[in-house]
């Protein structure tokens, strides 16, 4: 009765609002990847983003005077959401960034709340209703719209999709563990003991793939460093992880649809592009999907529940 009450119930405002952050704070990062990958090798780099972060949150879960008491099985929870949410998915994106297009990287990264949907129902037993599954199709086809332009169908790029693909995979893992986490004592402790479980994990994958430990410690890949770890990484899961406290996994993961559109925002911004009469037409149809699941009538027919 709890699952089905709370799919019926619309999102409050600070929730929504505080979506918007997180798909912002996402959207950052895939610009910042790019102007950091030239001085360092991708999982190197992807570990020095997640150690950071994570070691800043414990920092701050220290000053603030909380210190945890975790059991083996709280542990062995926490390093399956580090190697799933922070090796696979950070891992995936670094790996993919320089192999992709971003079209394709754009669509596959965004189908992680449709694997998280259907693992959700398995999972967590949350209600999948008709216009949940409504909201998702007409969001991920928004996305799909908007990643038009940046597809290159010329090239073999396989392996950059796989791994885009199987960090999207991991991220919808994640964040279904998340959610069974979310709510149960502390916020800063958890992310930052997942995020250095990760960064871990992604430290021993650079060894295994043999990058090497070369970077170039320019002030452009410092300052990549910075943003990914402190704003787009540290300040995202803590945002994020206080949200699904609050709210369905399934009602805040469309959400994700909008780091497209936001990338598209900062590229107008701050790096003079224009928008095309396809991606407008994407953000809009994006949009729409999102009002669909953010607007929820009194009475909803459920089409599934576990």
């Amino acid at each position: 009765m709890k699952n089905n009450a709370m799919a019926n119930q619309s999102l409050s405002l600070q929730t929504i609002i505080g979506m918007v952050v997180v798909a912002i704070l996402w959207a950052i990062c895939f610009p910042f990847i790019t102007v950091g990958l030239p001085d360092a090798p991708p999982l190197l780099f992807a570990s020095i983003r997640a150690l950071l972060a994570g070691g800043c949150l414990i920092v701050v879960g220290m000053k603030m005077g909380r210190m945890p008491h975790y059991s083996f099985q709280g542990l062995m929870m926490l390093a399956l959401i580090g190697f799933s949410y922070t090796g696979m998915g950070l891992g995936g994106m670094f790996l993919g960034a320089s192999d992709v297009g971003p079209g394709v990287a754009t669509v596959l990264a965004n189908a992680q709340p449709l694997f998280a949907a259907i693992l959700s129902l398995f999972v967590l037993k949350e209600v999948i209703t008709v216009r949940l599954y409504l909201g998702l199709f007409i969001g991920f086809v928004g996305v799909v719209i908007l990643a038009l332009p940046g597809f290159d169908v010329g090239a073999d790029r396989s392996i950059g999709a796989l791994y885009v693909l199987g960090g999207a995979v991991g991220t919808a893992i994640g964040n279904v563990l998340l959610k069974l986490q979310a709510g149960d004592g502390d916020v800063y402790w958890p992310m930052g003991i997942q995020l250095v479980m990760g960064a871990v994990f992604l430290f021993l994958a650079s060894l295994l793939a043999g990058e090497g430990f070369e970077v170039d410690w320019t002030w452009s890949f410092a300052g990549a460093v910075f943003v990914l770890a402190i704003p787009a990484t540290a300040l995202m899961v803590v945002l994020w992880y206080a949200l699904l406290a609050r709210a369905p996994l399934n009602k805040l993961n469309p959400f994700t649809f909008l780091t497209p559109v936001f990338g598209l925002l900062i590229g107008t911004l701050f790096f003079d592009e224009t928008f095309s009469t396809v991606e407008m037409t994407g953000i809009a149809i994006t949009v729409v999907g999102l009002l669909v699941i953010i607007i929820v009538p009194k009475q909803e027919s459920v089409l599934l529940e576990s």
